[in-house]
């Protein structure tokens, strides 16, 4: 077991499910060198060491205080601690968007998107498990909080980009057998933005039914 995958788990939280292979992505990014020590001691992950090339993300699972303080910041004092249902986990974009497992009203872990509200407004169930989740990174977006881009391939924003993150996606295959689809769509099939009325996922629903704290 790697020192980042160690530093993970021992964040996550009584009742979710750290699915295998968010475990075996965190084992691969510390094999291949790319989870780095900021100055503050804490381990960030990422894909790549090529900020060109593939999906950039970074990983870090957030500690109980962490994960209090952003609960708080979308919920407030609501009642029934919603916040007990998140874990963040990754972050999607470069304006604060990030993704966190959440506990739906079944007690099933689920890979959810919460866009930063100052960016992406996406809010909805990104995967239903870790393989799929994986499968999405493995597209190559660039980042993936933009949801108005899942219906389209990903495409190159700058000089030199490459979507394609071969070393990932040939690990993802020799580990898994899996590949990645051609676009987002095929694995979220509905990327709801808060306040959707007419939206069915359950993730954004959820979020809805709070009232958001002042000021938003």
């Amino acid at each position: 077991m790697s020192g980042f995958l160690d530093v993970t788990l021992s964040r996550v939280p009584p009742g979710f499910e750290f699915f295998e292979p968010l475990q075996a992505l965190f084992a691969w990014v510390d094999e291949q060198g790319l989870a780095t020590t900021a100055r503050n001691g804490e381990l960030y992950g990422s894909l790549s060491d090529d900020y060109l090339i593939g999906t950039q993300v970074e990983l870090r699972g957030y500690t109980a205080e962490e994960t209090a303080s952003y609960a708080e910041s979308w919920f407030g004092d609501a009642a029934g601690n919603p916040g007990a249902r998140l874990w963040p986990f990754v972050q999607t974009g470069g304006e604060g968007s990030v993704g966190a497992l959440w506990l739906d009203d079944d007690g099933r872990t689920r890979i959810v998107h919460l866009g930063s509200g100052s960016g992406s407004m996406m809010t909805c169930v990104l995967a239903d498990n870790g393989l799929d989740f994986l499968r999405l990174l493995a597209i190559g977006y660039e980042d993936i909080c933009w949801n108005k881009e899942f219906a389209a391939p990903p495409q190159v924003h700058r000089e030199g980009g490459d979507p394609v993150n071969a070393p990932f996606r040939d690990w993802l295959w020799r580990t898994y057998g899996a590949t990645a689809p051609a676009i987002a769509l095929d694995i979220v099939p509905e990327p709801a933005e808060m306040g959707d009325e007419d939206t069915k996922d359950p993730f954004c629903r959820w979020i809805d039914g709070f009232e958001p704290p002042d000021p938003w």
